[in-house]
């Protein structure tokens, strides 16, 4: 990998944690405006609520673990695999998406089948994680 794509990686991997936090901090204050005008849509749902919730909460704390990753990696000059950065920056975006469209369309109790988004990027970042760890062993 040439300083010219390690330098696009970082700058792609901090640009996705920087609009990640924006959108997923403006999607929290959309929660707190439901709940402050006291909208039924959003109080009268528990599975809604629950779900939206974890999509702000876990869109706003992956999108800083973006960010905390381009640090790291730049200060220990560790060049992972292609495949670790991109598995982590797709399951940044799935796993918060996924509790997001689980919560807008759903059966009764259950989350919709949309939510499926969520473990698949959840397993996407545990993989990234891992590549990335075992790449720090290659230093």
């Amino acid at each position: 990998m040439t300083t010219d794509d390690k330098a696009n990686n970082f700058t792609g991997l901090s640009r996705q944690g920087w609009i990640g936090i924006a959108f997923w901090m403006s999607f929290g204050l959309l929660v707190e405006g439901l709940i402050g005008f006291r909208a039924p849509v959003y109080l009268q749902d528990p599975v809604r609520r629950e779900l939206f919730r974890l999509a702000h909460t876990h869109g706003t704390v992956l999108s800083m673990l973006l960010l905390i990753v381009v640090v790291y990696l730049a200060k220990n000059f560790i060049v992972p695999p292609l495949a670790a950065l991109w598995s982590l920056r797709i399951g940044t975006i799935l796993m918060p998406v996924g509790f997001l469209l689980g919560g807008i369309w759903h059966y009764e109790s259950d989350p919709g089948t949309l939510i499926f988004f969520a473990p698949v990027g959840g397993l996407m970042i545990i993989f990234g994680v891992i590549a990335i760890a075992v790449s720090t062993f290659k230093k």
